[in-house]
């Protein structure tokens, strides 16, 4: 690493950028509260893990489904516009639990539909806000507006579930579905607030649709470097998004924890995230740098996850979730940037919806079998078998990480050249 200082988050001063950051991160928060009680609110109502990994795998199969529709359109509309609607919609959403559950008319069909509603919104959404950054802040501050955003997610992840837990112990899942919902009035405010005028001007696709949706896979086929590093992605993804899924069982079957209590375990989670995403968002690193930090975050997560699959005493699960959450956050902070330094503006949309795609989707198969795994044999070995199955992958691709180093490198300069060409 070249640099320890930390000038990563002169990107705030870019106000854009700035007001989008502020808003996202408050919506989060709201986010979060819903994730972690609406996986409360199903156990309690069913008891049952494999509840949880179709509540899981409700969230994300959309993606499958819809993610590709989503990178194309990110790639042909005003992104700007896109993550307006889809933000309304999500509002929308929220309010639909929070008026259920406030009803006293929810049933465990309502709580995953509502999460598959979800996760169609998202398979709109998250492609259009990966790309839009690039047009707040541009190609020089994209590794650190990235880590930025990352860090924002995870604070949110500590906050949102301690808040959460505070509010089912004292008032009910409804209140905390509601809060959500009101908490997308600040990310809309802060989109409405951006001077439209001093967004980077991108290059855009031509192609007509039908063609237009799938060239990104043929983008990613032509560049083996993205190819590796999406695959790897779409392995670890399905079990690092699965195991937040079956945190409720763990808490309460295995540590014999309340709803207070279990909030704390996704908030030691989101903590550590959060400790490494603000590091890593303040340093100024190259993507060679970046390279090196994958492998290192992924096994460092993996290793942690298995020691949390094997403990039974609630404090040392806190601190092994820290290490969980601060491997992810290191792994993952690399790929999104190592993938958006690599990709040109035309297809960016498009191949963040793989992203999307492989950092999603593939949960939806996960969670079910996890989800059968754990039903029969308990979650700590279904965490473990998950564990393991990151740590093979990591290693296959450690073993082919030396061939790719140059193509990524070159890949890089190839973007920053086009960039430096359109300025």
């Amino acid at each position: 690493m070249r640099s320890v200082k930390l000038k990563g988050y002169d990107v705030l001063r870019i106000r854009n950028y700035r007001l989008f950051w502020i808003g996202q991160w408050i919506s989060l928060i709201g986010t979060w509260m819903q994730s972690v009680t609406q996986a409360w609110l199903l156990t309690r109502l069913t008891e049952s893990p494999l509840a949880l990994g179709f509540l899981g795998a409700a969230t994300s199969a959309p993606l499958l489904i819809l993610v590709l529709v989503g990178g194309m359109l990110s790639d042909h509309l005003n992104r700007c516009r896109v993550i307006i609607v889809t933000q309304t919609l999500l509002m929308l959403q929220a309010l639909a639990l929070a008026g259920l559950t406030l009803s006293s008319v929810v049933q465990p069909w309502h709580i995953i539909a509502l999460a598959g509603v979800l996760g169609a919104l998202n398979a709109f959404d998250i492609p259009a806000r990966q790309s839009f950054i690039v047009e707040l802040v541009g190609p020089d501050h994209l590794p650190n507006a990235i880590a930025l955003n990352s860090t924002g997610f995870n604070v949110a992840r500590v906050v949102g579930p301690a808040i959460g837990g505070l509010l089912v112990a004292a008032v009910g899942e409804g209140i905390c579905f509601l809060l959500n919902g009101l908490s997308y009035l600040a990310v809309l405010a802060g989109l409405m607030m951006i001077d439209t005028r001093q967004l980077r001007d991108t290059a855009r696709a031509s192609a007509s649709a039908p063609g237009a949706m799938f060239a990104g896979i043929d983008h990613v086929r032509r560049h083996p470097e993205l190819r590796r590093i999406l695959t790897l992605v779409g392995v670890v993804s399905a079990i690092a998004i699965s195991y937040r899924t079956f945190l409720p069982a763990m808490a309460r079957d295995v540590l014999s924890v309340d709803a207070w209590r279990y909030g704390l375990l996704m908030a030691a989670a989101g903590f550590g995230a959060g400790t490494g995403g603000v590091i890593i968002a303040g340093l100024q690193l190259r993507a060679d740098s970046y390279r090196r930090l994958l492998p290192i975050g992924l096994f460092v997560f993996c290793i942690a996850l298995a020691a949390f699959a094997l403990s039974r005493h609630y404090l040392m699960s806190l601190v092994l979730l820290a290490i969980v959450g601060s491997g992810g956050i290191t792994y993952f902070n690399a790929s999104n940037t190592l993938v958006q330094l690599s990709v040109e503006d035309p297809y960016r949309g498009r191949v963040m919806s793989l992203y999307t795609l492989m950092h999603q989707g593939t949960a939806t198969f996960a969670s079910i079998a996890l989800g059968v795994l754990a039903d029969r044999y308990g979650t700590p070995l279904a965490l473990l078998v998950g564990a393991l199955i990151c740590s093979i992958a990591g290693t296959v691709f450690l073993q082919r990480q030396s061939r790719g180093a140059r193509t990524v490198d070159r890949a890089v300069e190839r973007v920053q050249q086009a960039a430096g060409k359109r300025s």
